[in-house]
């Protein structure tokens, strides 16, 4: 079970995770807090679930996720703007990288829209979402899912997943993980808010295929032409360039990427 008492001793952020709502057992730490009013939600807010019994992921995937063994969280932002929502993904994926690197030897990378990978196994996922009151922006919900002591997955993913145990070789806390974690998240959102264009260059440096020719996958179909990979602009959308120096850029929702 989560230690609450050790993670908040552990803790050392301004704002982000002050307020922490903890279940042992929770459908979704994102529909949760999707579900309640906006006066019980605070900037900053962590909802943490031990086990996540219908973890979702991009395109409502499944999350799989072993009960009390890595962290699977949403952190709720009222930005009072729904503006650069896909920067702000992906700064927190960013976060994710550092966090990898900070703790273990291994190098991680941003596979675009949304995972983090070390080498081609992934190690965590972010799926953001949005509570809209009328037409104004109530909140900005960043779920992740990271996974950290588990070392055993599903046959289905053996190949594709991994977690800090099985790359380092010892288990973690996971209360001193998430007190660090936090922390670096509430510094890219501070970068985020403030439009700092150094995020983008550190996001771009860990983005798979950044500075590469790549082939694109757009709404299911694969282009056969090839592009140099840019990165993501100030508005989070994909930029490339190709062989006749015009420049596209792509939503997420469009858009896939082929770097063999």
């Amino acid at each position: 079970m989560f230690d609450v008492d050790q993670f908040k001793k552990a803790l050392n952020t301004r704002w982000v995770g002050h307020e922490l709502q903890y279940f042992e057992r929770l459908d979704s730490t994102n529909s949760y807090l999707r579900s309640v009013s906006g006066e019980e939600i605070s900037h900053g807010m962590v909802c943490l679930a031990d086990n996540q019994l219908k973890g979702r992921g991009q395109y409502e995937r499944n999350w799989e996720s072993s009960p009390g063994e890595n962290l699977t969280f949403t952190i709720a932002f009222k930005p009072g703007r729904a503006e650069r929502l896909h920067v702000l993904t992906l700064a927190c994926a960013y976060a994710a990288t550092a966090l990898i690197e900070h703790n273990t030897p291994q190098k991680a990378s941003i596979k675009w829209p949304n995972d983090v990978l070390i080498g081609n196994r992934k190690i965590a996922g972010v799926l953001t979402e949005t509570v809209f009151s009328g037409n104004s922006l109530d909140r900005v919900l960043v779920g992740i899912g990271f996974n950290v002591n588990q070392d055993l997955f599903r046959d289905d993913l053996k190949e594709h997943a991994t977690s800090l145990k099985l790359e380092n070789g010892t288990s973690f806390s996971r209360e001193l993980l998430l007190a660090e974690f936090i922390g670096l998240i509430e510094h890219c959102y501070t970068r985020w808010h403030q439009n700092d264009t150094d995020l983008l260059r550190s996001v771009n440096q860990k983005l798979i295929g950044y500075g590469e020719w790549i082939r694109l996958s757009i709404d299911g179909h694969t282009r056969s032409d090839r592009y140099k990979l840019l990165g993501i602009n100030e508005k989070g959308r994909l930029t490339v360039i190709n062989h006749e120096a015009e420049v596209k850029t792509f939503s997420y929702e469009q858009i896939r990427l082929i770097t063999d």
